[in-house]
């Protein structure tokens, strides 16, 4: 098996956005100009308004495609826009009995995207009452995950695209974070590689306020702790990359792995 050239893969503006600006791109040039070694991807959602600029860039994107987790017609037609070999695959935020949600997966599918749902997790009683109804998630390590019947729904749902090309994903379906995942990996660079983060300066502070946002929770303890709310311009493992959440731990101490 001939080797391959890279020994990592970059996931670029994990915790704010790749805006697509000209000094974004000039600047992840220049890191893929240091690390030739590494494998660089961006991550942006479909609201980004430079986002046709990938077309014009070697790198691929993830791309967000319902980061206010209602689906837009418009949004839709914007992604069909881009250059499919661009786009390494559509990350879609699940939410259980929402017909847009099932729809838009209808029509990605049929349009031959590979897909990645996130299964959406609340932090706060209201906002998953906004979206959903308690009895489908269960609290944990202060999140609300999905759960019970809802979560076998969507497993089984990805599965039965198995035989369609194993077209549809679930984001970290086993709880152990991006080591026992490799989804990213796979389905831009298709090798099963260390991922880790780099956040440029350049994108600054996402500018984009999507629910319950992970992100912007921790950034905001950054803050109080008199932390800056971002690491700028490193490439490091995050802790779910790392795989050192609570949750995970806990995940890995019941399979002992």
């Amino acid at each position: 098996m001939k080797q391959s050239q890279y020994n990592q893969v970059v996931r670029v503006a994990v915790t704010n956005n790749f805006n697509c600006t000209p000094k974004e791109w000039d600047q992840l040039d220049h890191y893929q100009a240091m690390f030739p070694e590494k494998y660089f991807f961006i991550n942006a959602n479909i609201k980004t308004p430079k986002l046709h600029t990938i077309n014009d860039h070697p790198y691929q994107a993830v791309i967000t495609l319902n980061p206010d987790l209602t689906p837009e017609d418009a949004h839709f037609q914007k992604l069909r826009a881009l250059d499919p070999a661009k786009v390494g695959f559509v990350r879609l935020k699940w939410l259980p009995d929402n017909d847009d949600i099932r729809e838009q997966l209808t029509r990605l599918t049929l349009d031959n995207y590979t897909v990645v749902l996130t299964l959406q997790r609340f932090h706060k009683t209201e906002s998953l009452l906004k979206w959903g109804m308690l009895e489908n998630y269960k609290h944990s390590c202060n999140n609300f995950w999905l759960a019970g019947e809802a979560l076998s729904t969507v497993q089984k749902l990805s599965e039965s695209y198995l035989d369609e090309g194993d077209q549809v994903h679930i984001c970290d379906k086993k709880g152990l974070g991006c080591g026992g995942c490799g989804l990213c990996a796979k389905l831009t660079l298709g090798e099963d590689l260390k991922l880790s983060t780099l956040n440029l300066s350049s994108s600054g502070i996402c500018p984009y306020n999507c629910p319950s946002c992970y992100a912007k929770r921790m950034q905001k303890r950054a803050v109080q702790w008199g932390n800056r709310p971002i690491l700028f311009d490193r490439i490091k493992q995050n802790a779910k990359q790392r795989g050192s959440l609570v949750h995970i731990t806990r995940i890995k101490e019941l399979l002992k792995v």
